[in-house]
């Protein structure tokens, strides 16, 4: 597989990497017409990017480079072993002591070629929070697989699946990743590329099963339908699919600097039932009950009653879009059916979480004076929010040319979505 002569932001990032550490060229670098960029022995950093940027390479730039620090198998379990005795929910996971075996020899024994390894270095040293982030999914997929009576070779190979799920992401302009950039279409688009992007990288290495590579291509589906890149639905996800998806949410959620993160996920895993294995679900959430205390100190009742003007304005603003939505949908017919099966779907979670919309005024009157219950109140209304931003994002996703339709219904609904998007910032 050639290099694409325009993957300019893992280029770069691998030869930065060398401003860092020794990265040495363990063989010629050429670009796919035969001429020789870089000779054998040369050490490579930033200042030959613009070399090599310019040209279509014969090989993927990994295969020629070596990093002196380069990511070691001892280093991931070690690695692992740290998040599990310093982070209590990822402690839960080793509680028991064959569990904890089980975990660090399935990560201390992947399949781990020199080209891997360079690229977890490159996440590790130059993709953020990427590489631990990686490591986070590990150990809860593993414990997942654990529960599913997978066997050794198997956990093995779903490890390897979790450890480097995200290398497609080195492939990203890390400018989109940052916690206050606004992603229009094409970018969400390039975003939601990246599992087919690491797919691709991994099915040229003959060191791992297909299962692997199928894993990480679903990591981003949901159980109904709701995913992406294929739109997959329950059992036409593989087993590994399924683990990895829902680890990787578990670690996304519990990474956020947010305050009671495990009862954020635990109320998140309920309003979205429909999205995971119910199974597996259920391990996670009796995970997080051992977890879970109550939030108290002297500013409570002032808190809550914050919380419950915010949550009636939020509300409000929901009965207010779903109002309008009505009207908008019927104006674009297929983007409007999509659009609302969604906003109904959300509802019908939201109700069996135990609350509708409908129902907010006259459930905040009877919890007023419970703490815990206007906490999580507040948690699911803010997850609701999210939500729906989340599918105005996948309007654009699926009806890319919606941003540029001149036909009136659809520039109705268009300008509708952007300016309800404004709206629940």
């Amino acid at each position: 597989m050639a290099e694409e002569s325009n993957d300019e932001h893992y280029l770069k990032a691998a030869t930065e990497l060398g401003d860092s550490q020794k990265v040495l060229a363990h063989q010629a670098i050429y670009s796919s017409n035969g001429m020789k960029l870089v000779e054998r022995g040369l050490r490579v950093d930033s200042g030959l990017f613009e070399r090599l940027i310019n040209h279509r390479l014969q090989l993927p730039i990994d295969e020629s480079l070596t990093a002196e620090k380069a990511v070691t198998l001892e280093e991931l379990r070690n690695q692992a072993e740290a998040l599990i005795t310093q982070q209590p929910f990822y402690g839960r996971l080793a509680a028991e002591l064959s569990d904890r075996v089980t975990l660090l020899g399935a990560i201390g024994s992947i399949a781990l070629p020199k080209a891997m390894a360079f690229r977890l270095t490159v996440a590790r040293d130059r993709g953020g929070a990427l590489f631990e982030h990686s490591l986070q999914v590990a150990l809860i997929a593993l414990y997942l697989g654990i529960r599913q009576e997978l066997e050794v070779p198997d956990l093995r190979a779903l490890a390897a699946a979790a450890l480097i799920h995200d290398i497609g992401m080195l492939h990203v302009d890390p400018e989109m990743l940052q916690p206050d950039h606004r992603l229009d279409a094409a970018e969400r688009r390039q975003l939601h590329a990246h599992p087919l992007t690491a797919t691709m990288i991994v099915r040229q290495r003959p060191e791992y099963p297909q299962a692997v590579a199928r894993a990480i291509l679903e990591h981003h589906e949901r159980h109904d339908g709701s995913g992406y890149p294929r739109g997959l639905k329950g059992a036409e996800i593989s087993v590994m699919g399924r683990i990895l998806l829902l680890a990787e949410v578990v670690a996304a959620v519990l990474d956020k600097k947010t305050s009671a993160p495990e009862q954020r996920l635990s109320l998140i895993l309920r309003l979205n039932h429909s999205k995971f294995d119910a199974q597996m679900s259920s391990v996670i959430l009796k995970l997080l009950e051992q977890g879970i205390v109550d939030e108290t100190d002297s500013e409570q009742d002032i808190r809550n009653a914050e919380r419950i003007k915010s949550l009636a304005d939020d509300f409000d603003e929901w009965s207010k879009a779903r109002s309008e939505m009505r009207h908008y949908a019927a104006g674009a017919p297929v983007v409007g059916a999509f659009l609302t099966d969604r906003v109904a779907t959300l509802e019908r979670s939201l109700a069996d979480a135990g609350l509708h919309p409908d129902q907010l005024k006259s459930v905040c009157a009877d919890i007023r004076d419970q703490p815990g219950e206007v906490r999580e109140l507040a948690m699911l209304a803010r997850e609701a929010g999210w939500q729906l931003k989340g599918i105005i994002q996948d309007v654009f996703c699926r009806f890319p040319t919606l941003e540029t339709t001149e036909e009136p219904g659809e520039v109705a609904i268009r300008d509708w979505l952007l300016q309800l998007n404004g709206r629940l910032q």
